[in-house]
Parts: C-alpha cells; structure tokens; sequence
C-alpha cells in the first residue's frame, strides 16, 4: 500500500476537505458566452456607483492585516506580497488606498508579524507619493526591500531598510531606457548569502498605456540586476532570450512572476492571452539565461491579423517555483479563446475550467493537448490537470465576476524543501456559495508528494460558514515553507472588484493573513477523512437525510449552523466501522432560511447546505 502524507490544515475557522466529482457540463449557454479581452492599463476608471448587494453581518474571524478600498491588486499575476523569515517573523505588503475615486493616497499597505502578534493595521503607505504593485523581498542580513510603480518617468521606486518591521525607509529609483522611462508592474526576488543581489523585472509600457515600441515589443519585458544597492545596475533593462519580438508581439501588465530562487538558479515564467507559456531560467545568478516553453500558442506573435477559431490556452495567471532538484515546476490558469482576425480585441470564454501544470521534465502544452471545450476537461491528459471547479452534487453556476481569470486561477506555487512536498494554491470558483447573480472565489489547496505526478484530494480552505458571503481572491503565498505555508489575499463581501473587472461599487476589502500548518508523517493506514455525500430532500420543512462516510471508526460531531454562523443543534454520535451511516435530521422547529449541515471529525470538517422551508 503506497505511504500516505497526513497533512493537518489549521486556521482560525476550521477547514472543509473535499474529495468531490468533477463538475458536470451545464447548458449550452455558459459554453458560448464570451468576452472581449481587456487590455491592462496604468489606471482604472470607477466603473459603477451602486452599492454593494450584499450584507456584511457575517464576517470571518481571519487574521486581518488591514484594508484598502482600491481593491485591484493585480492585473493578473500575483507578486510576491509576503515574506517569512528564519527566525518566525513575517512582512506582508499590499496596494492601499482609501480616498476614491482617484485614490490619491495608493501606495503600499505593510505589516510586520513580530514572531507572537500582528501590529496594528497600518493608516498610511509607507512611501510619499502616489506608487502601486508592491512586491518584499529580504533585503542585507536582516532587512527588507520594497519594489513599486510610480507611473511616471520616475520609473521604479524601492524602499529599503536594515532592520525589518522597523525604522525609517530609505528609497532609489529605477527607469526605463532612454525615451522608455516608465517601468509598470515590477516584480523582484533577492539573492545572495545576505539577499543583497535585486534582481527585477518589469515592463517598458505599450502603446496602450501611453508608451512606444521599444526594440520592436509592444510592451517590452526588461531584466535588470544590482549589486550595490540600485547604485549601478548590471545588466540594466535587459530582453533576455526567449521572449525578444522574435517571440512575442509584446507583454501585458503583471502576465510573469519570479520563482523563489535557490541558491545561483533564479527563473521566472511569463505568458499571456494568445502567447506562448515561457520559463526563463538561469544556473548562474542572472549571468547567462535560458529559455522552455511550457504551453506552445497556435500563433505566438498573434496580434489579430487573422481569424483564430475556438481553441484552448492560458489565461495569464501563473506561479512558478524551483523544487530542491533545481526543477522548474509552473501552474496556470486554462483559458478558451478565438480572435475574428479583424484587428479588434480578441475574446474569451469565461466559463473556461481548469487549472494547467508543467514542468521541465515534461513536453510543453499545447491547443490541442489543452482542449478546446469550455466546461469539460476529461478529455485533457492527466499529468497537465492540476485542478478543475469542484461541485456539490446538485449545485450549478449562477455565474462569475469575470477576472479574465479561469473558474480555477490566481495560482500560486510553493515548495517544501525539507520534506519535499509541492503545494498549490488557487482562487477557485466554489458551487454553492453565491448571491443570485455571481459564484463567490475561495481559497484551494492541493499538494504532491512525487513532484507533480499526482495530487491529494481538494481543500477549499473557506469553506466555513464564516466565508459564506466571502470573495477571496489574489492570493500571495510565501516562497519559504517551514513548519507552515503563508499566505495573504484580499477578500470582501461581494464577487468581482471594483477597479476594473465586473463586480460592485467601492467597498471596504480586508487583507487577510492565512497560514497552513504542515505535519508530515508515514502511515500505513488511510488517513482520518470523512465525506458528507448526501443531504435530502434539500429543501425540506420536516426531515432531512444525512449521509456521511467515513473510513475508520471515529467519532464525529454533527451540527445545524444558521447564517450567522450559530450552532443550532449539536450531536456527537460514535461511529463503529467504516463505510456509510445514516442519519436523520428533524429542522422543523426551525425557521425557514439557508442552514448548513457541519461534521467534524478530529481536524476534519466538512459541510453541505441545506434550505429549510
């Protein structure tokens, strides 16, 4: 019997663990709707004065770091907005800002986990001026670097200081080539014994966003890299191989990330609506580089000449991470597209499902190995499926706050070098948790234990009635996994963002601190895990139906929860044996309303809506 990896989720609300069937194709209807896709520019109009349709009674007991009222933090792909250091104590930074609808005041949003508490959530950005799209890294024996945009021919803006969590922040700035100056939506890692190598990459803006073509890219990808602190940087503004306009027409906003570097080897992925997948990939601290696709587009410098049918790709949201084999691993998310050739925006499929993974030692991806069917992805091979949407038996699609993203995207990568386990993350739409017009975003988790071959069951890590009115969404996992995963995302009561996708007016959103505990063991025997298969009749006004599985003896704790999260009627019954037990649920004394049927077995919790009417 092959071993099995326990690993225990602990956060503040419980977790729900989900081995569930693949979500069933639905009408015709969400096969054919399309969108056309929208560029990425340096800023985003207020787009719909209404008020959010949705209560804020029931919040979360997350771990809060603070707010922000501009609530795009990213075009697509995440930076790195946290970090965990060896001796406990963490930074997390994001884009802040308060005042609409300009949002005068942006800029970046920090907080410093001092090894035992938060601090308080912060009232002001930590830089002078109107910046955005922070990315920390360590930063000399024991401080920290932030990288922003500044929007202007001031180009990059860093902050640095000796000493994290506190003191004074000192600043250097970056530009663009000549008659290039504006750099947009920097991403950055630190290398060396005391991380004082940068190394940034970032964009030389398009014609779209006010700037020019520069070396033939409509939107250049630049690499430049610094010992001395910003003092002299070597190279600077660099197109690096692989992603030269022999490759690509250009680059959108926030379409690459960095891999968390190991040791000299240092690599990024990139790659957007219509283009290729690329890992550039260095051996030697950015001295020489290399280049592999990982998803080959039917036409890579495609810039709509051309009609292009239906066919499957990659929606720009993407992680990479470098395992303890110096192996490039990459997630992304699916994307269905099509272009009518008439040099008009190209469109997309929103309902697009999955979650794709790569890496070097398998063949790239491509349209066909991809699929080109909407909903069902049964028919992609095995080894590129990381994740498709999760469904709960008779639940549907009511609909999604479109993000351009996949209905399984915003992955984010990480790897476990000392017990060589590769966990993924993702924002995934979660059937079930819904107004009557959107599908909320969780958070989900999977991990491999054999370097992506194959992977545990589902976990959506909000799946508790504290999320039931949560959109969770632009997560940022830490690059360093010790005895625990970080992460940090933003979350509101409404699906979708005001910015610059579908979504609601401006609300307040919270930034939200998440750690995953990770305890590994070898047993013999299954694990301690439960399902809850059935509820019925669901509605019901007198009696529901409850069947539960479990595989060992165990006893289990059954709870009615209301909306606001009150435990209404607990029972704790002892289960003798494996396999399926029945129970039966009496709810009418119970006013009618949405409940949700809660089961907790040890660490185990899972639970399934019921209607009362």
């Amino acid at each position: 019997m092959k071993k099995l990896l326990l690993s225990a989720l602990v956060i503040a609300s419980g977790m729900g663990l989900f081995a569930q069937s693949a979500l069933q194709k639905q009408s015709e209807r969400l096969s054919k709707i399309t969108a056309v896709k929208t560029e990425a520019v340096a800023e985003y109009p207020q787009t719909f004065a209404g008020e959010t349709p949705l209560p804020s009674s029931v919040k979360a007991p997350d771990v809060v770091l603070g707010g922000t009222r501009y609530d795009l933090q990213s075009n697509s792909t995440m930076g790195r907005r946290i970090h965990a250091f060896p001796d406990g104590t963490i930074s997390a930074v994001w884009t802040k800002g308060q005042i609409e609808t300009a949002f005068t005041d942006r800029g970046t949003g920090y907080n410093y986990f001092d090894g035992s508490a938060w601090g308080p959530a912060p009232t002001a950005r930590i830089e002078s001026v109107r910046v955005g799209w922070p990315t920390i890294q360590p930063y000399g024996e024991n401080g920290e670097i932030v990288v922003v945009h500044t929007g202007g021919t001031d180009g990059l803006l860093f902050s640095h200081r000796p000493q994290k969590g506190t003191g004074a922040w000192s600043n250097f700035s970056l530009v663009g080539p000549t008659g290039h100056e504006d750099l947009l939506w920097p991403r950055m890692i630190t290398t060396g014994e005391f991380h004082e190598t940068i190394h940034v990459i970032a964009i030389a803006p398009s014609v779209a966003n006010g700037g020019t073509v520069y070396e033939g890219l409509d939107g250049a990808l630049l690499y430049s890299r610094s010992f001395d602190g910003g003092v002299t940087w070597d190279p600077l503004n660099a197109i690096l191989p692989g992603i030269t306009s022999e490759d690509f027409f250009g680059f959108g906003g926030d379409e690459y990330c960095f891999a968390e570097p190991v040791g000299e080897t240092i690599a990024f992925s990139v790659g957007g609506f219509l283009t290729d997948g690329t890992v550039v990939k260095s051996v030697d601290n950015g001295d020489t580089w290399d280049s592999y696709r990982y998803y080959i587009a039917p036409a890579p410098r495609f810039n709509n000449e051309f009609p292009i049918p239906q066919h499957g790709g990659i929606d720009s949201f993407q992680s990479c991470v470098i395992d303890d084999n110096g192996v490039v691993h990459v997630a992304v998310g699916r994307m269905c597209h099509s272009a009518d050739g008439t040099g008009a925006a190209t469109s997309f499929y929103p309902y697009s499902n999955g979650l794709l993974y790569w890496n070097e030692t398998m063949e790239p991806m491509d349209s066909v190995s991809v699929g080109f069917d909407i909903l069902d992805v049964s028919g992609i091979p095995s080894q590129y499926l990381l994740a498709e949407a999760q469904d709960h038996g008779e639940d549907t699609i009511v609909g999604i706050a479109t993000y351009q993203a996949s209905l399984t995207s915003m992955p984010q990568l990480a790897f476990d070098h000392t017990n060589k386990l590769l966990y993924a993350f993702y924002a995934g739409v979660s059937l079930g948790y819904a107004t009557e017009e959107f599908n909320f975003r969780h958070i989900w988790y999977r991990f491999s234990d054999d370097y992506g071959q194959t992977w545990s069951p589902y976990t959506d890590l909000t799946s508790d009635v504290f999320h039931i009115f949560s959109e969770c969404v632009f997560l940022s996992v830490a690059g360093t996994v010790d005895s625990k995963a970080h992460m940090i995302y933003q979350t509101d009561n409404a699906p979708g963002i005001n910015q610059r996708f579908t979504g609601h007016g401006v609300v307040d959103n919270n930034m939200v601190y998440l750690s995953v505990n990770i305890s590994v063991g070898v047993d013999e025997t299954p694990a301690n895990v439960i399902s809850l298969d059935q509820v019925s009749p669901n509605p019901t006004s007198a009696i529901a139906n409850v069947i539960l599985n479990v595989d060992k003896a165990v006893s289990v704790e059954i709870s009615l929860v209301n909306m606001l999260g009150q435990e209404v009627y607990t029972s704790v019954e002892q289960l003798t044996y494996a396999g399926a037990h029945n129970f039966k649920l009496d709810v009418s004394n119970y006013d009618a309303g949405i409940y949700f049927v809660k089961v907790k077995a040890g660490n185990n919790v899972v639970t399934k809506k019921l209607m009362v009417n």
